[in-house]
């Protein structure tokens, strides 16, 4: 008797979790905005939390910035040539 009443009880489980269940919705392409500044880095971005290298060409840098609404910035420097990009790649967060 308490087999079947823990059996219907999980199949039950399952069959709420499976009605529940909603699809995402698919992300569209991350945007990449021209920088304000060809020397600068404006304030704005917010705070720098990362550093990463490009394996394939090491005088490349990506700086992670995080906005105070928590959207992600990134912004490419080169520092063999003392550079920045045209642009930055904006990764919005929800």
């Amino acid at each position: 008797m308490i087999r079947r009443l823990v059996s219907a009880l999980c199949i039950l489980v399952v069959c709420l979790a499976t009605v529940s269940c909603k699809k995402l919705d698919s992300p569209g392409p991350l945007a990449f905005e021209p920088s304000k500044f060809a020397d600068a880095i404006p304030d704005e971005y917010g705070t720098l939390v990362g550093v990463t290298q490009n394996p394939e060409s090491p005088g490349w840098v990506g700086l992670w910035f995080q906005k105070s609404d928590r959207t992600i910035i990134l912004v490419f420097v080169n520092v063999e040539q003392g550079r920045m990009s045209g642009k930055a790649l904006t990764i919005p967060r929800k």
